[in-house]
């Protein structure tokens, strides 16, 4: 801090190319809140950042990339910037203990409100010193975790596969996400019981017209039998006896098996939002193994609530681009090691990253095919995706990696942003109906390789300008939390007149190859890699944008990802002896694709869970009332 009072701080990370580069200078008044900030740089993505607020004898205005507003303060209030420093959430947690109740509105909207969770005693750099965790709630869907020390100074932050700490007490990192995360559970338990109905042994969901969704076919309204979180019978009140059953009316409302959202990196806290946009089933495609397992049992027992889980092996070699999580290797020798370990744990698939050489990926399709297990992955950087399908891929994760098969060139280095900047720069360029596509995907359907497009992110990284609302969120922006409003405004792509229109073109043109992908008879895994549950429900509108009827779009989404999920149980239909993973609808989404976004009622097998409730415990506005 300076002689006027004004703190300065520099914020920078590298993930993989990518990363944030902030400037923020800040100026408190004497009850530490904030009289002027500024924040210039740029953001994850490379979007441009520029931010100023000022409040002078009440008067608070603000002008940023993403809004520009001003109002009259009449009580203490923190200014939350949209693009912030870990050193400006420091300050707002400092400033939360001193305000009554621990609250304070928040500009430009909201209430910020702050918890003590635990104290704990730290041995680093050989000497003790006492840190407590924190949460703040009214930032975002969950709770912001912050560590301060004694002096009520930033300790360090955990965000899972990463975290801050002070330079040279990094060792203190390992206990930090322990800790938090136990905390954590704690919570996320608390709210399970709160929001988790179990159900007897026997019971029945009555009057509900039910969607096979293998035929595209909405049936009369029927009875579903349930016992024991497996379905028993479904068929008209006369041959399907409810009488003396508990029983929950669905009132002729549209009963169709849940969704699967087939890319996700699973954490704890994402559970509440699968399950109330639907999602019974999801496929984490990358994780810590221990804590994913954990997170599995967790979600399968009930502790928590979430879907049922899929996992994914994940192999990446070291190097400057490596990614976060797993335990990168060395040499092919490790990576064939790896792969011997996942097929003892019991791992389906093996997912493989960019930093694998391409040399390396036919002996280590021939281990894990060995295995009986599958192979998906980026497409390692310097090899197309073509190569990549002849030496033993069966899945290819992202819509991007197709194009690059035609628009990258010898000196793509796909570890780095440009797997996103050359497709936004050239996709818009390419004839999808060229002889070399159709011969590429004749090749995919010829060896039945599965596509995971995750279309929603580059959909939005190559339309949404900051300002503007994410598309992702823009039909549910009003619903959302404040914050998370705001924040929804943020750009990835820095994206301006002289390439926005080439980038838009880019973006019809991945709907063009997903809806030749499917015209074609190449299997599509709907998956997000993004915000769980909301992104799902854009990934299928996207769908049905590119032509795919709804139907196929629904049975995408349910009976064909759970057949591939593999879980080693029935589920993904209506039908007897099937798990009883279903969403209950208010609409019909054979209609309108968004009828998926109205849930009145999700079951996952023995337990029932309603939508509203767990969107108002979100700080979210419901869509619709829930069955009572």
């Amino acid at each position: 801090m300076d002689e006027q009072g004004q703190r300065t701080s520099e914020f920078e990370f590298n993930d993989r190319g990518r990363g944030p580069k902030l400037v923020e200078r800040i100026t408190l008044d004497a009850a530490g809140l904030p009289l002027a900030i500024e924040v210039d740089g740029n953001s994850y993505m490379g979007a441009p950042v520029q931010e100023d607020y000022s409040r002078v004898e009440g008067a608070a205005k603000w002008n940023s990339t993403l809004d520009r507003g001003e109002r009259t303060t009449t009580s203490p209030s923190f200014y939350a910037a949209a693009e912030g420093t870990p050193d400006q959430l420091a300050l707002l947690a400092r400033a939360l203990l001193r305000a009554p109740g621990q609250r304070l509105p928040l500009l430009p909207a909201g209430e910020a409100r702050i918890e003590v969770l635990l104290s704990h005693e730290f041995t680093t750099g050989g000497e003790k010193q006492r840190a407590t965790l924190h949460a703040i709630s009214g930032l975002g869907f969950t709770p912001e975790f912050i560590w301060l020390d004694e002096d009520e100074d930033l300790f360090a932050l955990s965000y899972g596969w990463m975290g801050l700490a002070r330079e040279g007490r990094g060792e203190v990192l390992e206990e930090i996400r322990r800790l938090q995360d136990q905390a954590e559970d704690t919570l996320l338990r608390q709210r399970a019981t709160e929001l988790t109905q179990r159900m007897p042994a026997r019971w029945c969901l009555s009057d509900a017209r039910w969607l096979d969704v293998d035929t595209g076919k909405l049936n009369p309204a029927a009875n579903l039998l349930i016992a024991d979180g497996v379905i028993e019978a479904v068929g008209a009140p006369a041959d399907v006896d409810c009488s003396g059953l508990p029983q929950i009316p669905a009132a002729g409302r549209i009963v169709l098996p849940g969704l699967w959202d087939m890319h996700v990196h699973a954490g704890a806290s994402d559970g509440l939002l699968h399950i109330a946009n639907g999602v019974t089933g999801a496929r984490d495609l990358a994780n810590d193994h221990e804590q994913l397992m954990k997170v599995a049992a967790s979600f399968a027992s009930g502790e928590l609530v979430g879907p049922r889980l899929q996992r994914s092996g994940f192999i990446d070699k070291k190097s400057p681009y490596t990614a976060p999580t797993g335990a990168p290797v060395d040499t092919l020798e490790q990576a064939l090691a790896q792969i011997d370990q996942y097929a003892a744990q019991g791992y389906p698939q093996v997912k493989i990253y960019s930093s694998i050489p391409p040399e390396w990926v036919a002996p280590m399709a021939a281990r894990i095919h060995g295995h009986g297990m599958r192979l998906s992955g980026h497409i390692p950087a310097f090899m197309s995706a073509e190569q990549a399908v002849r030496q033993g891929f069966d899945e290819i994760q992202h819509v991007n990696m197709l194009f690059l098969n035609f628009v990258s060139d010898a000196d793509t280095d796909s570890r780095t942003p440009q797997r996103f900047l050359k497709v936004a720069e050239k996709g818009g360029d390419l004839d999808l109906d060229s002889a070399e596509v159709r011969d590429f995907i004749a090749l995919l359907k010829q060896r039945d390789i599965v596509v995971d497009p995750t279309v929603s992110i580059f959909d939005e990284m190559f339309r949404h300008r900051s300002g503007e609302v994410s598309p992702v969120l823009a039909s549910v922006a009003d619903h959302l939390p404040p914050q998370v409003q705001r924040s929804a405004r943020a750009g990835s792509l820095d994206i301006n007149e002289g390439n926005a229109a080439r980038y838009a073109a880019s973006a019809e043109a991945l709907l063009g190859m997903i809806r030749r992908l499917h015209e074609a008879g190449v299997r599509l895994v709907p998956g997000t890699d993004s915000i769980v549950g909301f992104t799902l429900h854009r990934e299928l509108e996207l769908y049905v944008q590119a032509g795919i009827p709804n139907a196929e779009v629904i049975r995408l989404a349910t009976s064909s990802a759970a057949d591939i999920a593999n879980t080693g149980v029935k589920v993904g239909r209506i039908a007897p002896g099937q798990a009883a993973d279903l969403l209950v609808v208010d609409g019909d989404p054979l209609q309108d694709i968004a009828a998926l976004r109205r849930g009145v009622l999700v079951v996952r097998g023995d337990r029932v869970f309603r939508p509203d409730a767990i969107y108002r415990s979100l700080g979210i506005k419901p869509f619709v009332e829930s069955i009572p």
